[in-house]
């Protein structure tokens, strides 16, 4: 275990579909009933839960892996995890090979079982938006909860798709809702891109596109989407971003500079997808070139509105969000006590001030508790229960329990790949 300060530091529209492909087009939106939804607390809006100080907020973790139901060419969770109202998490597993079909899983940590909700390809057949051979093999997005009461997320294909040519994935990208009860799922949005992360704090929802960061909104009282060109260099594709109860939206923009390098920028968008605000993120990137960095990792929201990430060198920042005018970002410091570190799973642990989540340097992988007030950061090792291979991916869920979900992968039986979920009890 080690102890260390955490130092301060300093409207494009959507054309809908195209007159070639008819494929790419707005559906109908249906309600399932005419009762008004219910109006949700911030706490549910984003995902979170909010619970006092921990009695030992220090203190190692015990870990439990959950055997989750298995399916053909499953491989892995990356970062797909949300909770509904009611507590329960809610995992998508993506496939790894072309033409193949993403799941999303339920679980119920009551009663410990596990929910299958469906396969990606058999939704886009139901509403006959399925061409032959067509894959959605990623559901790569967080699962938010939107103001009305249903679970909104984002599925992608990967196949043919360049970085260094700016080549869109053959099958483009959806964006799809379902009622955490009724299980029934809605098609709202296909796009040309492929869309990795959605975020969203009750009306307004938002999917983050590439390449070039495309945001697109889509407003849930309306059933009406528009995007934007965020800007993006080097095939860089932030795997997360994030969004505010005002309905602003927040993603890096990088650009090119003349002398070889790439500058870097928080942008805020408002509810109308005006620009009105930019931050510079001088701990975004990493040595490597652009592509292979990550962006924004790690997120969470704290009880009283503010915000927190790590972006991909595992430097943390506090967003502060502003009705009618930009945000305040600050430059918090390290999350891990020891520096620079991939950092991509932050959680909500305690009051206002206290944050956990997980970090890999060298020695493994490490659950990190921060006191942000204190500016203290404590670490222990993350048991991984002898697995083999382990990579654990981004998550900011728990349960009423105050458990906390991990997943990413593992190596299988046969040295492949296979979906892994980690429940961790801390600070009990």
């Amino acid at each position: 275990m080690s102890r260390r300060f955490l130092w301060v530091s300093g409207g494009v529209a959507l054309i809908l579909g195209c007159t070639a492909v008819a494929y790419f087009m707005f559906p109908t939106w249906i309600g399932i009933s005419g009762t008004p939804p219910k109006a949700f607390s911030f706490e549910e809006l984003t995902g979170s839960l909010f619970l006092t100080v921990p009695k030992e907020p220090f203190r190692a973790p015990q870990v439990r892996e959950l055997v989750m139901p298995a399916f053909v060419n499953a491989t892995s969770i990356w970062g797909a995890t949300g909770r509904d109202t009611r507590g329960h998490i809610w995992v998508g597993v993506s496939a790894s090979s072309a033409g193949k079909s993403a799941h999303l899983f339920e679980y119920d940590p009551d009663a410990d079982t596990w929910y299958d909700r469906g396969a990606v390809i058999d939704q886009l057949k139901a509403v006959s938006l399925y061409s032959e051979g067509q894959g959605q093999i990623k559901i790569h997005s967080k699962i938010i909860p939107g103001g009305d009461g249903w679970l909104y997320f984002a599925s992608t294909d990967e196949e043919g798709e360049r970085s260094d040519t700016d080549t869109l994935p053959r099958w483009g990208a959806h964006l799809w809702r379902i009622h955490p009860e009724l299980h029934t799922w809605q098609h709202l949005v296909a796009v040309r891109e492929g869309l990795v992360a959605v975020s969203g704090v009750g009306q307004y929802i938002y999917g983050l596109g590439y390449w070039d960061h495309v945001l697109y909104q889509y407003n849930t009282a309306s059933a009406r989407a528009k995007r934007v060109v965020v800007g993006s260099a080097g095939g860089h594709v932030s795997r997360n971003f994030l969004a505010d109860a005002h309905g602003h939206a927040y993603v890096p923009r990088l650009r090119a500079q003349p002398n070889g390098t790439v500058s870097v920028a928080l942008v805020e968008y408002d509810e109308s997808l005006k620009e009105i605000g930019s931050t510079p993120l001088e701990f975004y990137l990493s040595k490597g070139s652009p592509d292979s960095n990550h962006g924004i990792v790690g997120l969470a929201y704290l009880p009283d509105g503010r915000m927190v990430f790590t972006t991909h060198v595992g430097y943390l920042y506090m967003i502060e969000p502003r009705d009618k005018t930009s945000a305040v970002v600050t430059a918090v410091g390290w999350f891990h006590p020891d520096g620079e570190a991939y950092a991509p799973s932050l959680f909500s642990f305690g009051g206002t001030n206290w944050i956990a989540g997980v970090a890999r340097r060298d020695k493994g992988f490490e659950w990190v508790v921060c006191d942000l007030n204190a500016r203290l950061a404590v670490t222990f090792p993350i048991d991984t229960k002898g697995l083999k291979e382990v990579l654990l991916y981004g998550s900011i869920s728990r349960d009423n329990a105050g458990r906390v979900y991990l997943v990413g992968w593992a190596e299988g039986e046969r040295g492949n790949q296979r979906p892994l979920m980690l429940q961790l009890r801390s600070g009990e």
